[in-house]
C-alpha cells in the first residue's frame, strides 16, 4: 500500500509538467534511487513541446550574458537560436568600436524530442555559435603581400573552391617541414583574437609525429578592450602534430582552441545549478545512474506496459523518418538501400 501511494504521489508530481510539453507514459515504472528518492526516468515520458514549454527550459539554464539564447517558432516549427554579442570580428584594429549582436543558425526542436534533448541541443548550439568566432579571430598574414587572411573562417565559397581545387594543393604551408626557428617564424605571422601565439619547446617523436609546447599570449591593455575570449589566453598547452609541417601546426592551433572552448563550455553550462557536461563529475556515478533508471526490473513494469511503452517510441521513430519527393534524392541514395535484405527501424517514405 505504501509503494502504491508513493506511485500515485509521483505521478500527481509528474502531471504537473504537462503544460511544460511532458507527460508520463501509461504504466510507465517508479525506479527507485539510491539515495532513497524515487523517480520516472525519461524515456518513459512522453513530450509535446509549445513555445512556452521551451521557454521554461531556458530559463532553467545559465551560461553567459553575451551568449544569449532564445527561442521562437515560424512555419516549420519550434526553434532555437544563440545570440552572440560582441564587437565586429573583421574591426579589430578599432578598440572603441561599439558592441553589437549577431546570431547563429536556427537549431529546430521536434515537439516530441525529449527535454534532455532540448538542453543538449541548447548545449551543442553554444559550443557551435562559439567556434564560429574563433574560427574568424584567428588571423594569418600573408608572407607575398602582408595582408591578413582568416583561412579558418566558416564563410569561404566552398563551391568555387571546390571548381578550383588546383589551387590549393600545393602550397609553402603545407609543404615546409618545421624546426623550432621556422615555428617560431610562422608563429609571427599569427594571432588569435589580437594576440600572440609564441612557441615554448617542440619534441620530434620517432614515429614523425612532433610535440609541441605553446601559449596563447595575453594581450596589453589597449587589445584587452577588445579581447572576445580572455578566457583563451594566457594558456600554455601541448600540440600532437601527425607530421612535421607548417599547415599541420595551423589546424592543430585551431583545433587546440575549438576544445579550449568546448572544455570552457563543459565547465560553465549550467542547468537547473547542474554542471551536467562538467568534467568534475563523477562519470562511474553517472554510469550507474544509467543502470539504475535504464535497467527495470520485471516487477516494475508487465508485458502489457512494455507492449505500449514500445508501440509510443515506435510511433516516435516512425515520425522522424524523412518524406523523400524528388526523385533525383530516391536515386541518389538508392544505393544506402540497394540488396539489403532485412533492415529494422522505418525505411524513408517515398522511397519504395
Amino acid at each position: 500500500m505504501r509503494s502504491k501511494n508513493k506511485k500515485t504521489l509521483l505521478l500527481h508530481s509528474v502531471e504537473a509538467h504537462v503544460a511544460l510539453g511532458e507527460y508520463c507514459l501509461i504504466a510507465a515504472p517508479v525506479v527507485d534511487l539510491p539515495n532513497g528518492q524515487s523517480c520516472v526516468p525519461q524515456h518513459f515520458y512522453g513530450y509535446s513541446h509549445s513555445l512556452e514549454g521551451v521557454e521554461y527550459i531556458l530559463s532553467q539554464i545559465s551560461f553567459s550574458k553575451n551568449y544569449p539564447i532564445f527561442c521562437d517558432e515560424d512555419d516549420q516549427g519550434l526553434f532555437i537560436q544563440v545570440g552572440i554579442i560582441g564587437r565586429e570580428n573583421y574591426q579589430r584594429n578599432n578598440s572603441k568600436r561599439s558592441k553589437k549582436i549577431v546570431y547563429g543558425r536556427k537549431w529546430r526542436v521536434e515537439p516530441n524530442l525529449p527535454t534532455s534533448e532540448v538542453i543538449q541541443t541548447v548545449f551543442l548550439a553554444l559550443k557551435k555559435a562559439r567556434e564560429h568566432e574563433i574560427r574568424e579571430l584567428f588571423t594569418l598574414k600573408s608572407q607575398d603581400t602582408g595582408k591578413i587572411s582568416t583561412p579558418f573562417n566558416s564563410h569561404h565559397d566552398l563551391p568555387l573552391m571546390a571548381q578550383f581545387r588546383s589551387l590549393f594543393k600545393s602550397h609553402q604551408l603545407t609543404t615546409q617541414s618545421l624546426t623550432l626557428e621556422s615555428m617560431q617564424a610562422l608563429l609571427t605571422l599569427v594571432l588569435f583574437d589580437q594576440t600572440k601565439i609564441q612557441c615554448l619547446d617542440l619534441i620530434q617523436r620517432g614515429n614523425n609525429q612532433v610535440l609541441v609546447d605553446v601559449i596563447f599570449h595575453v594581450g596589453n591593455k589597449e587589445q584587452d578592450l577588445s579581447i572576445e575570449f580572455a578566457e583563451l589566453h594566457g594558456i600554455e598547452c601541448t600540440l600532437l602534430l601527425q607530421k612535421p609541417t607548417a599547415s599541420e601546426l595551423l589546424y592543430s592551433l585551431m583545433d587546440t582552441l575549438i576544445q579550449l572552448s568546448d572544455r570552457y563550455v563543459e565547465t560553465h553550462f549550467l542547468f537547473n545549478g547542474f554542471a551536467r557536461f562538467s568534467r568534475e563529475q563523477n562519470l562511474q556515478a553517472i554510469g550507474e545512474f544509467s543502470i539504475n533508471t535504464r535497467s527495470i526490473n520485471e516487477d516494475k513494469i508487465d508485458a502489457k506496459g512494455k507492449s505500449l511503452i514500445t508501440e509510443h517510441n515506435c510511433s516516435i521513430d516512425e515520425s522522424r523518418a524523412p518524406n523523400i519527393k524528388l526523385d533525383q534524392q530516391k536515386r541518389r541514395l538508392a544505393a544506402s538501400f540497394k540488396n539489403i535484405e532485412t533492415l529494422e527501424g522505418f525505411l524513408p517514405k517515398g522511397l519504395e
